[in-house]
């Protein structure tokens, strides 16, 4: 078996056990503290329906998007160049496993995901001076799925497949959970993947649903703040933010999964 694989593959569990392992521990600062008192208050004058209704306005969003908006979305990257891209870069680590030739597979997410977290940013923050919250989220997601899509067809899988979308689901739960809730997840999205057994099974649905409430929860002060007039621009900031968290998470999965076919000799 090749050394630079081998080699890839330590570094990246390494770097996968320090992000669950951040997660584990991960201590207050008297910053954090402040900010917890400060959010705390805001909580406070936030209405109760809010939560319900970012849970649910998610879940559609979800669902109209698989059902019907795939199409869209594929139409503002170029899937198939993705896919030629991975072939080609696939066939150097066939030939050669080296360091450069690895990295080259994982080039392309990378590019995609910068661009779109600039854009989550740039809308955003464009929504939330106009005073605009729940409204954007099928814009929002879109812009997520978009980046999920690329990362998918970067490393040669097919988005459109239902099993598929149900890996994205849980990358998306784990990406954005925190402490506990991070291992548990990231075990579900392992099962997923076959490196540990399988211990529960979900319905599509259910899957749609644990990844809305995952990001309503990150996202439900930010889309309080973003529905005032003048001071939305700091809650249209959390897009970028829960984008980052959920593409950082999803490209070390999907980095993962390829180097174990690699190393199985798939």
């Amino acid at each position: 078996m090749s050394t630079a694989l081998e080699k890839e593959w330590k570094r990246l569990l390494a770097k996968e056990e320090k992000l669950l392992f951040s997660a584990d521990n991960k201590k207050e600062t008297k910053l954090d503290e402040k900010i917890k008192e400060i959010t705390g208050k805001i909580e406070e004058k936030i209405p109760e329906k809010l939560e319900a209704t970012l849970d649910t306005a998610f879940y559609k969003a979800f669902l109209l998007i698989f059902e019907k908006g795939t199409g869209v979305i594929e139409k503002t990257f170029k899937g198939e160049e993705l896919q030629l891209e991975f072939q080609v870069n696939d066939f150097r680590v066939d030939k050669k496993a080296t360091r450069r030739s690895l990295r080259k597979v994982d080039a392309a997410g990378k590019k995609s995901k910068l661009l779109n977290s600039v854009v989550t940013t740039a809308e955003g923050i464009g929504l939330g001076v106009l005073g605009i919250g729940v409204p954007d989220i099928p814009v929002f997601l879109s812009m997520l799925l978009k980046g999920m899509y690329e990362m998918t067809a970067s490393y040669g899988y097919d988005y459109n497949k239902k099993e598929e979308q149900i890996l994205i689901l849980r990358m998306i739960t784990a990406g954005l959970a925190d402490g506990a809730e991070k291992r548990k997840a990231d075990r579900m999205v392992e099962e997923w993947m076959g490196f540990v057994p399988a211990t529960e099974g979900l319905t599509f649905e259910e899957e749609v649903k644990r990844a809305s409430e995952a990001l309503s929860n990150a996202m439900l002060m930010a889309k309080f703040i973003q529905g005032l007039p003048v001071v939305g621009a700091a809650g249209g900031m959390s897009n970028p933010i829960v984008y980052q968290k959920v593409s950082q998470y999803a490209a070390l999965k999907y980095k993962k999964r390829y180097l174990a076919a690699k190393r199985q000799g798939v």
